[in-house]
């Protein structure tokens, strides 16, 4: 039987985690109500800039969006001697108690990125069209809360001490998206928004553990898992040891994994002057995964690890020996996984989650200062996530917005958001974030929560829409 330690297991996991996903928000909310975010028809079809444009290839948008209940204040503690550097979880001199209590029965982190790859917008009348094409990465984790009791307590009691771990999920999603959406009048006073898109799955994937359990006594640790690998990666093969676990993997060459449609549709309404009522759902539709790239492996079993002594998280070893315990992490991982191939392969067909966005907009001062209020539901099964926000809107002049907001998610989580819009012709430049941490180091590092949506876009500047006779 292989001996372990706590390091090697905390290290596999670490890695297991560089390779993890959710629904994300599209683009920054904050310009919802900008007239110089160029983007913001992907938060409701029916709206549309001041001015057309047209993307500088793979700047036009980046976004990075990060959610999780949890934050870098959860894991470090301040040392005893000021001036000293923080105290990681795992240190000695935090107990049990200080960081446990700090956690959720559920953890979570979830990463989206999406990218602008090719995307421009023009105005023929009063008419406004998009195409864009644009990737997407979709990375997420959940965690209960007992693993990080396994991690922090270990074998705490003389005896042993036994650990259940339900519900440790890891999930990847790459797509890439190309569409085509109009924005048009059907009376003077509303506009109709539609848009149509294409999804090809470069990748799905999830690892989910139903349930783990350790049984830890002195002499040996006793670890049986209950989980499922399914994965729609063109190209990959699992390989196995001797004994029939997923040892490595095999890629050879990219394809298309899955095939989908999405609607988005909207709507906007202007009762009277400088006020505006607005909807729109986005990401209706389905995309189905091929079975011919379907890859499952099952783990029901059993292992046992002895030569528990010396159990420790120091590190003075040299780098060549570094290297030698990150081989021992993956291996060690992989045995306590006891994942193995089976022939279950099928076809996947998945509903995208739907997010509804609805807003009204007040302007005073001839409309130099606005007002918003948003209301955003991303229609999660079982796990509806909401958010208000308020929003204070400054455009000086039609080259220049800035925006500043804050939102409640949830009803419970309060957040800050800025954003700015500058338009110079050759270039429209686009900078917003939804969620502004307020708690730092002296370092500068956020200690909040590590929620934030991020977004900048650099677009050329095109004709303004042609006022209607």
């Amino acid at each position: 039987m292989k001996q372990i330690n706590l390091k090697t297991i905390i290290g596999s996991i670490m890695i297991a985690l560089a390779l993890q996903a959710t629904n994300a928000q599209l683009v920054a909310k904050i310009g919802y109500f900008m007239d110089n975010a160029p983007y913001k028809h992907l938060l409701n079809p029916a709206l549309v800039p001041v001015r057309g444009y047209v993307s500088y290839p793979a700047l036009g948008s980046i976004d990075f969006d990060l959610q999780s209940n949890l934050g870098l204040k959860t894991f470090l503690f301040p040392a005893a001697n000021a001036g000293d550097p923080p105290l990681t979880f795992m240190h000695e001199d935090v107990t049990a108690e200080q960081f446990l209590n700090q956690l959720n029965p559920e953890n979570y982190f979830k990463l989206n990125q999406r990218l602008s790859l090719l995307s421009f917008g023009f105005y023929t009348g009063t008419t406004f069209w998009t195409f864009e094409t644009a990737s997407r990465i979709n990375v997420g984790l959940d965690i209960p809360y007992d693993f990080f009791a396994f991690l922090k307590q270990g074998m705490s009691n003389g005896s042993g001490n036994y650990y259940e771990i339900n519900n440790l999920n890891i999930s990847l999603g790459l797509l890439s998206e190309t569409s085509l959406g109009s924005s048009f009048l059907v009376a003077d006073n509303i506009r109709v928004g539609v848009k149509g898109k294409l999804l090809l799955g470069g990748a799905r994937a999830k690892v989910a553990f139903d349930q783990v359990t350790i049984d830890m006594k002195p002499d040996k640790w006793t670890v049986t898992a209950n989980g499922l690998a399914n994965l729609y990666v063109p190209g990959l093969e699992f390989v196995t040891n001797e004994e029939g676990i997923v040892d490595n993997f095999d890629y050879s060459s990219p394809n298309i994994a899955g095939l989908g449609v999405g609607f988005d549709l909207g709507a906007s309404w202007t009762p009277i002057k400088n006020v505006t009522v607005s909807a729109g759902i986005i990401d209706l539709g389905k995309i189905s995964w091929n079975k011919t790239f379907n890859r499952v492996a099952r783990s029901n079993g059993t292992v046992e690890f002895s030569g528990m002594e010396g159990i420790s998280l120091n590190d003075n070893q040299g780098e060549e020996e570094d290297d030698d315990t990150m081989k021992e992490m993956m291996e060690n991982f992989k045995k306590m996984a006891q994942l193995k191939p089976v022939d279950e392969s099928d076809n996947y067909v998945e509903s995208l989650t739907p997010t509804i966005n609805a807003g009204v907009e007040a302007g005073v001062l001839n409309n130099k200062i606005s007002v918003g209020l948003l209301y955003t539901n991303k229609m999660i099964p079982n796990n509806n996530i909401s958010e208000i926000t308020g929003m204070l809107n400054l455009k000086p002049f039609s080259g220049f917005n800035l925006s500043a907001s804050y939102s409640l998610l949830n009803g419970v989580a309060e957040t800050f958001g800025v954003g700015m819009g500058l338009n110079l012709g050759i270039v429209n430049i686009f900078m917003a974030c939804d969620y502004v941490p307020t708690m730092y180091t002296p370092q500068y590092i956020p200690l909040s929560k590590a929620t934030t949506h991020l977004q900048v876009g650099l677009t050329i500047g095109l004709s303004k829409m042609k006022a209607k006779k």
